[in-house]
This record gives structure tokens, sequence and C-alpha cells, in this order.
């Protein structure tokens, strides 16, 4: 059988930001974190260079796009059932306008309270919701940065006002504490792909809920 591959971040109408460079955000490279691999691809497998943030699904009004594009393509390719494609396109698209309002009430109260994360993939999540990212650190989870770059670090996390730092699964707690040892911020976790989620018919749910919380933990327990 002939297998047709499908990218929905072509799907018609997303919105699509450019990646964030200079300024606070740094530049991000999965080539400089061994063992690190997010399950998605990046223009010559680092994201360095410049062009569209990949992370599209973290903006609700795109997961339920592609939604849509999901159905017109199985549509498309098994005219039979499209009508059972359609609503159940319908259904989750309804099931993530629901979950987008819980979320909504869940971050109102941090909103204003700025944070940095350890990988800048939150933009389209921080767009929807009206977050204040202050900026972004580059850290390996398997190298121990040099006291130079720590002092670095906490400058600008102290800088940026930041009420939290979010780190990724693959870090080590330890590691986490140490980047934020003198600073006033909080340390925090976020998994922008569900990586430790099983996968079902939940993981898109369960995903941006775990994101709002651990947001939200960690953010109003700065204040």
């Amino acid at each position: 059988k002939t297998v047709r591959i499908v990218s929905l971040q072509d799907a018609p109408g997303l919105t699509l930001l450019d990646r964030r460079q200079g300024g606070t955000f740094e530049a991000h490279s999965d080539a400089t974190k061994p063992g690190h691999d997010h399950g998605h691809a990046h223009d010559n497998g680092d994201e360095q260079a410049g062009g569209v943030d990949p992370h599209v699904w973290l903006d609700p009004a795109n997961a339920q796009k592609m939604t849509k594009h999901i159905a017109t393509i199985l549509s498309a390719a098994n005219p039979a059932d499209a009508a059972t494609y359609e609503a159940n396109a319908e259904a989750h698209s309804a099931t993530i306008a629901a979950l987008t309002a819980e979320l909504e009430t869940v971050l109102a109260p941090v909103k204003d309270r700025p944070f940095v994360v350890f990988h800048d993939a939150y933009q389209y999540f921080e767009r929807h919701f009206g977050l204040t990212a202050a900026g972004s650190i580059t850290v390996s989870p398997d190298v121990q940065p040099s006291a130079k770059r720590l002092t670095a670090i906490r400058k600008k996390i102290g800088q940026l006002g930041a009420t939290c730092v979010f780190a990724e699964p693959q870090f080590k707690s330890k590691l986490i504490d140490t980047v934020i040892e003198g600073t006033k911020a909080r340390p925090g976790t976020l998994d922008p792909e569900g990586g430790l989620i099983s996968a079902g018919a939940n993981l898109y749910s369960t995903l941006m809920r775990s994101l709002a919380s651990g947001l939200e933990d960690c953010l109003a327990r700065s204040s």
C-alpha cells in the first residue's frame, strides 16, 4: 500500500510564529543536548536557525484546525466513512473549546508573573493564554554549566525578575537547583510534548492541563 505522510503544520489557517531569537531568548540546540529527542523535526537538527517555531499544537486554536485537517485527509482517503470522521472531529474540537475555557480560568491569576524557561517551546501557549515569558536560557541536561556560565544565568534570572524557572523532564532536579541558587526564582518542570503521558484519546487534554497546572502551581506560590 502507498503510505501518505501528512504534515499537520500544513493544515489550513494555522497561526504560525517565528522562533524567537535575540534579546532575552537564547538559541536552543538539540545538538548540544545528547540523548534528548523532541520527537519532531527541526531544521538541520537544531533550533538555532530561524524559521517557524514547530510547537504549533500548544495553541488550542491550532489544534482544532489540525483536527479538522485530519478529518479532511481521512475523508478523502476513505469517503465511505467521511461522516464519521467529520463527527469525531467536531466532537474533539468541542472538547478542545471546553478545555481552553478551563485553562483560561486556571491561568488567569498568574498571567502577569514573569518566568524563564530552559527551552523556548511555549510561545504558542503563552500567546493564546496571555502569559508573561521573560526569556529563555540554554542549559544542557548532561553537562554542568561552568562557574562563569552559572553567574551569567543567575544574573539574567535576577534582571528579568523571573518568579519561576521551568526546565523539562530530562533535567535532574539537582541541576535545576544549582542553576537558580542565589536567585529568588522557584523551580518548575514543563513537558511540551507529553513524553511522560500514556498515548490515548485524552493525551492532548492531559498535556495541556499538565502545562497549565505546572505553570499555575509554581507562579501562584511565588506571589
